[in-house]
Formats: C-alpha cells, sequence, structure tokens
C-alpha cells in the first residue's frame, strides 16, 4: 500500500460545499516503486499532462516511467493534489530532504525539464504541510515557464533563478522563410561547411529511422559515435552497459512504437559523420542527443545535420515547435526564433524563511549552496544575443517595427502607428523640452521582438520613464512578438534603465490586467533590477454583444426605453435630426460642428486642442470613424465620436448643449450609434472606455479595470523615497480591508 500524508486541512475531513473553493488543496504523498513507475497513477498523470501541456514529450508517463527506471534508485514520492474529485497537480520529489527542511523535486539529468504538473495558479501550502518534518523550502527544480511558469505561485514567498537558455524553432511559414531570417554570417558559414561535405567522396546521406524494428540499432550506432569522442573520454556516454545507454534504449523505444521517436543520420559514404535523437508529438519536436564525429569536425557535421533535421521537420510538422532543451550558447541561439530561460524555483514556507536561507547561502560555502548562485543580468541580456534601438518618432521606425505595430494596432487602434503619431505631433512634440519620446525596438538575429513607445519627463518623484500614453489613452501595451517571453525584454528593460537618467520611477498606464503583455511587463521590469507595483487607473464599462438592437433594449432599463421613444417622437418634431459622418466632403463640417458643441458643453477646453481633430481626419482615412450629430434645425446641439476598428465600437468623446438638455440629444446619439454598432457594424464589444460615470452602466452590463505599473529604482534617492510610500500605502490599505471586513462572530447568520 502507498504511503500516505495528509496536509492538516484534509485529514479534518471535508468542508461544505460552497466553502470549499477557499480551502488548500489535499496532498497526498504516495512511496514510488522506480522499477514500476508511476504505477497505478500513470493514467492520472498522463490526464493531468495532455490538460496542462497538450502532452509534452518530456512530461509523458513513459518518459518518466523510463526516468525512474533508471535513475530512481535514490528514492522517489509521488505528491498528488486533489479538489476532492479527481487529481489537480502532481510533481515527483527526491524521497529525503537536503537538511533543515529543504526539499527538491526528483531531477535526473537526462530530462531538462522538471517532472511536475503543477497549474500557475496551486497553493502548495497543502504540500508543504504535509512533507515530513518541517519542511521550510521546496526548489522546483528545471521549470519551463513555457509550460507552466511557476514563479507566482499564490500562498507562498517564491524566489527563481534562471538556470538554463533553451530556445525553440518556430515551423510556421516554411524553411525558405526561416532560413532567410536567419544571420548572414550563419547563412555563409553553412554554405562554406555544405561545400566542404560535396566535396568529399562517398557523397552525403540523410538517413531517418522510425521504424520500432531499426530504433535499437540506430540507438547503439548512435553510442558508438558518441563514445568515440570527448564524452567517451570523460565517462559520460551513454553506452550498452550503463543506465544511460539503457535508457535512452527504452525511450525512444517506446515512443517508436507510438511513431513518435526519430534518429536522424548524416552519412559519407559508409562513414556515420551525426546522429540527433529526438521525439515529435502533435507538432512538437524536442531534441534528445546529438553527437558527431570529431575527426571529421572541420566538416561541421553536427551542424549540417541540424540544418537537414529542420528542413525535414518544417515538411514534417508545418505550424509546428522544435524545443531543444539546451544550454545555448551564441553560435547556437543563431538558430533560433525565440529563448526563454529554464528557472529553478524555490518556494517558501513564509517570509521570514526565505530571508534566512537566503543569508545562510550568503554565509556558507558548502553543502547548502546547492549551486543556487545568482545570475547576473547583464550575463543574461550577453547570451541573448538581442539589441536595442531607440528612436524618437513612429516615422523613423523601420518597416518591420512598423510591422509589429501595425499586428497590436489589430488589437487596440490605440496600439498603432497611427494613434502613437498623433499623440507624439499633437501632444508631445508641442513641448519638447519637457517631453523626451523615446520608442525602443528589440531586435535579435535582425528580427525585431518588441517596440516598447515611452517618453521620458518629469513627474511626481521627479525624472520619470512612462509609457507613451496620456489621458487621451483608454488602453496601452507594448508591441511583443508571439513567441516572446519576459526574459527576452531583459536587454530592452536595462537599455530602458541605462538612458532613463537617473529615473527614479518607471510607469505605464493604462493596462489590460489580464493581458499577456501586462504581466511580462512587470516580470521583466522586475528582472531588470526594479521594485514593480500595480495600482488602479480607472473602471471601463463595456458590453459584450450577444444580440441585436430590438434584444438588446428590452434588457435596458425602462426609463431609458422610455425616454429614447419619447424624445425620438419630440426632438423631429422640433426639426432635428441625426447624422453619422464617416469621411469625404461632410468631415470639415462636421468636425467644425462636433467644435461648436464642444466649447458650449460643460466640458473644460481641450489643453492640446489639436488632438481630437487630428484623430478624427485619421479615423476618417483609415475608415473607423463614426461621428454622430445631432442637429436641431441647422445648429449642431450634440456629438458623439466612436470608433469601429477590429469587431470593438469605442465610444471616445461625446458632448451635448446645456440649452438644449431636455430633448436628451446625446441619448438619441447614443442609441443611433449603438443600433448600428449591433446591427450593421457586428461588433463584439462596445467599450465606454474611460471612467466610472454612473450614466456608462446605463448603457453597458460589466465593469472592468485598467491597472498600471509603477517600477522604483531604489538605487536612486527619489526613488527610494516612491517606494517607502508605495510599501506604507499598500499596508495601509491591507490594514483597511481587515478592519473594515467584519469577524463571522458578528455575523447572526454564522
Amino acid at each position: 500500500m502507498p504511503r500516505e500524508r495528509l496536509a492538516p486541512s484534509a485529514r479534518q475531513g471535508r468542508v461544505p460545499q460552497e466553502a470549499a473553493v477557499s480551502l488548500p488543496l489535499c496532498w497526498q504523498l504516495h512511496s514510488i516503486d522506480p522499477q514500476q513507475g508511476l504505477g497505478v497513477h500513470r493514467a492520472a498523470w498522463d490526464r493531468l499532462n495532455r490538460a496542462q501541456t497538450a502532452g509534452h514529450a518530456m512530461l509523458d508517463g513513459g518518459f518518466i516511467d523510463a526516468l525512474l527506471r533508471h535513475f530512481g534508485a535514490g528514492g522517489v514520492q509521488l505528491a498528488v493534489a486533489h479538489d476532492g474529485q479527481a487529481p489537480v497537480a502532481m510533481l515527483l520529489i527526491n524521497l529525503r530532504a537536503r537538511g533543515l527542511g529543504v526539499w527538491s523535486s526528483f531531477m535526473p539529468s537526462q530530462t531538462q525539464v522538471g517532472p511536475s504538473l503543477v497549474p500557475t495558479d496551486t497553493d502548495l501550502s497543502g504540500l508543504m504541510a504535509a512533507l515530513p518534518g518541517y519542511a521550510g523550502e521546496l526548489d522546483l527544480l528545471c521549470n519551463d515557464p513555457r509550460f507552466g511558469d511557476l514563479r507566482a505561485l499564490p500562498g507562498q514567498p517564491v524566489q527563481s533563478l534562471p538556470h538554463a537558455l533553451t530556445m525553440s524553432v518556430s515551423l510556421r511559414n516554411g524553411f525558405d522563410d526561416y532560413w532567410a531570417q536567419r544571420p548572414r554570417k550563419l547563412i555563409q558559414n553553412m554554405r562554406r561547411y555544405l561545400r566542404r561535405l560535396q566535396s568529399e567522396p562517398g557523397g552525403e546521406r540523410l538517413d531517418i529511422i522510425s521504424a520500432p524494428e531499426a530504433i535499437a540499432t540506430a540507438v547503439d550506432r548512435y553510442a558508438v559515435l558518441e563514445s568515440s569522442g570527448w564524452k567517451g573520454r570523460e565517462g559520460t556516454a551513454i553506452g550498452n552497459d550503463n543506465s544511460q545507454g539503457r535508457f535512452y534504449a527504452e525511450l525512444m523505444q517506446t515512443f517508436a512504437q507510438r511513431g513518435e521517436a526519430l534518429i536522424y543520420e548524416l552519412w559519407l559514404g559508409e562513414e556515420l559523420l551525426a546522429s540527433r535523437m529526438l521525439l515529435l508529438r502533435d507538432g512538437m519536436a524536442v531534441m534528445l542527443k546529438t553527437a558527431f564525429h570529431e575527426r571529421f569536425e572541420r566538416l561541421a557535421p553536427g551542424r549540417i545535420l541540424l540544418l537537414r533535421t529542420l528542413e525535414d521537420l518544417f515538411k514534417r510538422a508545418p505550424g509546428g515547435i522544435v524545443e531543444f532543451y539546451t544550454n545555448a550558447e551564441a553560435d547556437l541561439l543563431a538558430w533560433s526564433t525565440s529563448q526563454r530561460w529554464i528557472n529553478h524555483v524555490s518556494v517558501y514556507r513564509h517570509n521570514g524563511l526565505a530571508v534566512l536561507y537566503g543569508l545562510l547561502r550568503r554565509s556558507t560555502r558548502g553543502w547548502l549552496r546547492r549551486g543556487k548562485q545568482p545570475v547576473d543580468t547583464a550575463i543574461m541580456v550577453s547570451r541573448s544575443g538581442a539589441s536595442v534601438e531607440t528612436y524618437a518618432h513612429v516615422r523613423e521606425l523601420p518597416v518591420d517595427a512598423i510591422a509589429l505595430l501595425h499586428r497590436a494596432e489589430e488589437h487596440h487602434v490605440e496600439f498603432g502607428a497611427d494613434w502613437l503619431a498623433n499623440l507624439i505631433d499633437t501632444v508631445y512634440a508641442r513641448e519638447p523640452r519637457l517631453h523626451e519620446v523615446r520608442i525602443l525596438v528589440l531586435r535579435r538575429q535582425g528580427r525585431v521582438l518588441a517596440v516598447v513607445p515611452t517618453v521620458a519627463q518629469t513627474g511626481t518623484l521627479g525624472r520619470e520613464v512612462s509609457a507613451l500614453s496620456n489621458f487621451y489613452t483608454a488602453i496601452y501595451a507594448p508591441a511583443l512578438d508571439d513567441d516572446l517571453e519576459a526574459e527576452d525584454l531583459l536587454p530592452l528593460t536595462r537599455a530602458l534603465r541605462q538612458g532613463g537618467a537617473d529615473a527614479a520611477a518607471y510607469r505605464f498606464s493604462p493596462m489590460d490586467p489580464d493581458s499577456r503583455e501586462f504581466a511580462l511587463l512587470k516580470r521583466a521590469l522586475t528582472l531588470a533590477g526594479l521594485s514593480t507595483h500595480a495600482y488602479f487607473s480607472f473602471g471601463n464599462w463595456y458590453e459584450p454583444v450577444r444580440q441585436h438592437w430590438p434584444d438588446y433594449l428590452k434588457d435596458r432599463s425602462g426609463q431609458l426605453r422610455s425616454t429614447i421613444k419619447r424624445m425620438n417622437k419630440k426632438f423631429a418634431s422640433e426639426g432635428g435630426r441625426l447624422e453619422v459622418v464617416r469621411d469625404g466632403d461632410a468631415l470639415e463640417v462636421a468636425l467644425a460642428a462636433y467644435r461648436d458643441v464642444y466649447a458650449r458643453s460643460w466640458k473644460v477646453p481641450e489643453p492640446y486642442p489639436d488632438f481630437v481633430p487630428g484623430l478624427i481626419r485619421l479615423c476618417a482615412r483609415r475608415g473607423w470613424l463614426r461621428l454622430g450629430i445631432a442637429w436641431l434645425h441647422d445648429k449642431p446641439v450634440a456629438v458623439q465620436f466612436w470608433i469601429i476598428a477590429n469587431g470593438r465600437a469605442n465610444i471616445y468623446k461625446l458632448a451635448y448643449d446645456q440649452a438644449h438638455k431636455a430633448l436628451a440629444p446625446g441619448t438619441l446619439l447614443t442609441a443611433l450609434l449603438m443600433e448600428q454598432a449591433l446591427d450593421l457594424e457586428s461588433v463584439q464589444e462596445v467599450d465606454y472606455l474611460i471612467g466610472d460615470a454612473p450614466y456608462k452602466a446605463e448603457w453597458m452590463s460589466r465593469r472592468r479595470e485598467r491597472l498600471g505599473l509603477v517600477a522604483y529604482d531604489p538605487l536612486t534617492l527619489h526613488g527610494l523615497v516612491g517606494l517607502v510610500r508605495q510599501t506604507a500605502g499598500n499596508a495601509w490599505r491591507r490594514l483597511r480591508t481587515l478592519r473594515n471586513t467584519p469577524h463571522p462572530a458578528d455575523n447572526p447568520a454564522s
């Protein structure tokens, strides 16, 4: 029978269903017989792997079973978390603690991904309680953030350490397109190597072995090849007589039975020059091992085999990805389309232990360090091979940077180059001495990875760098490549900091807190050595479109429906009419009407009077403009400026003449534009953008929040002051929340 140890909350029994969601998960520890692999837990493990990673080959039950059989002799236990119905998290842990309550996940060197299936929102407090003795730290080794980033687990303090810079190659768009984007030096070198190989007698041949009956022999050939080189001399090569060789023989045979194992061999006549083993499942190729014949090193057989392997994979798994899982240096990174760091993640029982273990590691030289040395961010930047370019205007940006902004614009118009150009021309260019626009472009191997529009200016803490945005901006985000990770942004955030002229703080607002850009930017600012915090910007009311206008109107209040019906008749009877201008000859007349109504409305004059007219002309040019005007005879009495693009209707500006408020011309314009948006424009969302004005809830059914990020530089005096204020403010808000939260004993129903 498996040995089981339950967290205290689990031993006390189940709680009522309505309260269960707030309790820690029930964790169990099961002893594992390495020779049996995962045993009875194999099916549950594979289900979790499919659900969490889409079936990652290195986390497949067959891979894990082979690891356990050949490298689990030191003792392994399986931790399983249940939500009351089924396992929701599983990971393998070494049987014994390393001392002082420090536990670690099972991590043989034959895998580069820690055998852990832990969702990113998992609370590990129950696991810490379930471990024998007093567990103060749990090290989750080799966490791949692409398949479950554990650096921000809820409930416990977490620290992470970059371990290895791995890389990927996207198999999108075909091999020719991929190869054309490689660095010129790599392309030239490969041409030279290929000419050398083709000039040799015997002829080049590529063999691809996948049949189960041929795999074992190919693994044997690989072992002979690897043993003939430096690994053989050091005693680390795989062979038929060691556990490594037996592991790979079993692994490749297991996956070959499913059609998921490949061995690529490069031959020169009858001489095996290079061999590469990999697993291929559902479009994801995982590189395992590669070896080459050192006597033919001048022909670069390993690089030529890599080229041939990628050529085949682009045909075999189009649209997929190749994961290398190696600690890549600059020459290999030139082949990549994306890079990321594999991290060691340490989870602590409480903050005090995180501090204590950190002090102990800094003060000892022996076993307690366990190789957990900090990684210099300068080294990370150097290894990335990335460069950062800075521009003062979007019109100066290269074509590929503009293209990335255009892709971002497909989500929100404010992310695009046209919006930013209007903002610069009509706002920031008016005061160049106060505002220094700096648009940072991150590039690697000639490819643009990110465009981050910023402005340096004087803020509340003195010199600050902020997003290229202001009160006209309803949402901000940097333009990021699809495959980008937070560590990829580190060269850019370091350049931002170095070019900030001792800036005390870095502010990016307003942002969508649920967006990928928000999470990546927050992580990247922290990696750059800044103390990063989120703060509230404003509420945002919106309406997901699920129905046409008549059904939508039925869901509004009776008072609103009555107002629309009555005032439509009254407004028309008094000589009123409604108009929607999109472009053409009527545009300048409509713009003059907008200015006229705005001047007679309750709104304060625009501080930058050229911004909105410039934006209206821009929207007309792009086909986004919906400028509604309510005319009373020949006099405009209400205006509304809507932007409709990419399936979204943004209600950007509205105003009405207070002298005609009784006719509700603004309400009538909203109704007309809403009806057209729902029935003619087929938008998926209507967005009231900035603020919590009460009238917005009459038209919209949902509210979300836009947040900002502020990152303080504690190495500057003003940055330290800002950080102290932020920390004190956070503490006060938490205290106020606790004081305002009623105690259960105060509730008569409890």
